[in-house]
C-alpha cells in the first residue's frame, strides 16, 4: 500500500511537470520579454519576473519553509518577494488560507511594508479591515480563496501604486472568469497573465495593455 501511495505521488508530480511543460511550449513566444515594447512592462518582465540573481533573503526563508507544506513553490514564493521589492508597498493584504510563506516572502521583500492577513475573504471581515486602511498598496489573493470578491472590494481603495496578485487564475472556469473582469477593469492599466498568477498594475500614467507571460 506505501508503495501505491509513493508512486501515485510521483506520477501527480511527473503529470504536474508535464502540463508545465505543454503551457511552456504553448507560451514559448511570451517569454524573456519578446515583443513587448513598454519600458515599464519590459523592465518589469525581465527585471523581476525572470530575475535569476539571489536576494540575502532567500537562504533563511529556504530554511525555514524546508519541510513545511506550500501551495506555493518555492520559485512562486520568491516571486512575491521581488514583486514586494519593486513597488515596495505600504501595507500588503493577504486573503487565503495557508499563505504565511507569502507573507513572510512579501514582508522580506519589502521590511517597511505592514502586513494584514485574512484566511478567508469574508465580506465583513474583509470590509472591516479595508475600512481601517487609506489604501492598499499589494492585494495578494492566494490559491483556492474567493479572489472576485476580494478584488472588488479592495477597488475602492485602489491607487496609482496598486499592485494586486491573484493565484490560480487558470484554476477554474469562474477563476478565469474573474481575472478577465479584473482585466477589462478600467482603473486596472496593465496586467500580466503568468498562468500561475495574474498581476494587476493600476498605474495611471501607464497605457492599458494586458501581456501573458511564459512563467515555467
Amino acid at each position: 500500500m506505501l508503495y501505491f501511495f509513493r508512486n501515485f505521488a510521483l506520477m501527480k508530480r511527473n503529470c504536474s511537470s508535464f502540463r508545465r511543460f505543454v503551457r511552456w511550449i504553448h507560451r514559448f513566444r511570451h517569454r524573456c520579454g519578446y515583443g513587448i515594447h513598454s519600458p515599464f512592462a519590459f523592465n518589469l518582465v525581465t527585471g523581476v519576473i525572470y530575475e535569476s540573481g539571489e536576494f540575502y533573503a532567500y537562504a533563511p526563508l529556504r530554511k525555514w519553509r524546508n519541510g513545511r507544506r506550500d501551495p506555493l513553490r518555492e520559485k512562486d514564493n520568491r516571486l512575491l518577494l521581488r514583486l514586494a521589492n519593486a513597488v515596495q508597498p505600504e501595507n500588503c493584504l493577504i486573503v487565503g488560507k495557508e499563505t504565511e510563506a507569502a507573507r513572510r516572502y512579501l514582508a522580506a521583500g519589502c521590511r517597511k511594508s505592514r502586513i494584514l492577513s485574512l484566511p478567508q475573504a469574508a465580506p465583513e471581515a474583509l470590509r472591516a479591515t479595508l475600512d481601517r486602511e487609506p489604501r492598499i498598496d499589494i492585494l495578494y489573493v492566494g490559491p483556492g480563496a474567493a479572489a472576485e470578491a476580494a478584488v472588488e472590494q479592495s477597488l475602492p481603495k485602489s491607487t496609482d501604486r496598486t499592485l494586486m496578485i491573484v493565484a490560480g487564475i487558470h484554476n477554474s472556469p469562474s477563476a478565469q472568469a474573474a481575472w478577465q473582469r479584473l482585466v477589462a477593469e478600467k482603473r486596472v492599466r496593465v496586467t500580466f497573465d503568468l498562468y500561475d498568477f495574474g498581476l494587476a498594475f493600476f498605474e495611471s500614467r501607464l497605457n492599458k495593455q494586458d501581456y501573458v507571460i511564459n512563467y515555467f
